[in-house]
């Protein structure tokens, strides 16, 4: 098991469980339900009701996480398989190392320069008032693709970081975009296409953003199964030469 210098001071095993001591959210339980359960017309209801709410309201992670988990469930054996295959993968699984506070020392990442993976992981949370703590395994599911869940949420802004994007919605959708490209997973690609229309007008140039988002994410390496723990102290040019990945224009 790799021990890291920026674990946090009072982490006594740099490895969570999937399923962390917290409330369960009520919502994504009903979304888990309804995703394991078979239920086609459940599972649409649910997405559609989930979608709705994200259009009137983008910053509502908790329907974004129902959205993905009853339009992705059918996906996620073939994604899971991928994920061994690729290098790096079986060790995830097996140690299962979470990126949140419990785990890591932000306080040491943001002592790191600006332009490294670290630092700048550290600085984008902190300006933006962001919390790594917002992205949990879903409840009610079996370890291995809880933790699957888990890391890919747990990625999210550290692909913002080495992609450019920002936190506004033309940037979110095309950040889904390009998660679409890498994961092949149907719920980031129905959620940028729906959101690039909706808000088209108040956005303009958000459908071509998303088309290159798309594209982009096809053309780069794999990130999905990147151990972004051992690449904090590495600069974010050198991650987006390994990613073959250019940062988004501004």
């Amino acid at each position: 098991m790799r021990v890291h210098p920026y674990l946090h001071p009072l982490a006594t095993n740099p490895t969570v469980d999937p399923t962390p001591d917290q409330a369960v959210d009520p919502i994504e339980l009903a979304a888990v339900r309804a995703a394991l359960g078979g239920d086609l017309v459940a599972r649409v209801k649910l997405g559609a009701r989930a979608l709705r709410k994200i259009l009137r309201d983008p910053n509502d992670t908790r329907q974004v996480f129902t959205l993905f988990l009853v339009t992705n469930v059918r996906h996620i054996p073939g994604f899971l398989t991928r994920f061994v295959s690729e290098p790096g993968g079986l060790e995830l699984l097996h140690e299962r190392p979470a990126i949140d506070s419990r785990s890591i020392d932000f306080a040491a990442l943001a002592r790191l320069p600006a332009d490294t993976l670290g630092g700048a992981f550290a600085r984008h949370l902190s300006t933006r008032g962001l919390s790594p703590d917002v992205f949990q395994a879903p409840p009610g599911v079996p370890p291995t693709i809880a933790y699957l869940a888990q890391r890919m949420r747990q990625s999210h802004d550290i692909w913002h970081v080495i992609t450019g994007y920002d936190t506004t919605v033309d940037d979110e959708l095309a950040l889904l975009a390009f998660s679409h490209g890498q994961s092949r997973m149907p719920g980031p690609a129905l959620l940028a296409a729906v959101g690039a229309v909706r808000f088209s007008r108040q956005h303009p140039g958000v459908i071509r953003k998303v088309l290159d988002g798309f594209r982009r994410g096809k053309a780069a390496r794999s990130m999905i199964t990147a151990r972004w723990e051992d690449l904090w102290e590495t600069s974010l040019s050198e991650v987006r030469e390994r990613f073959a990945i250019r940062a988004a224009a501004g």
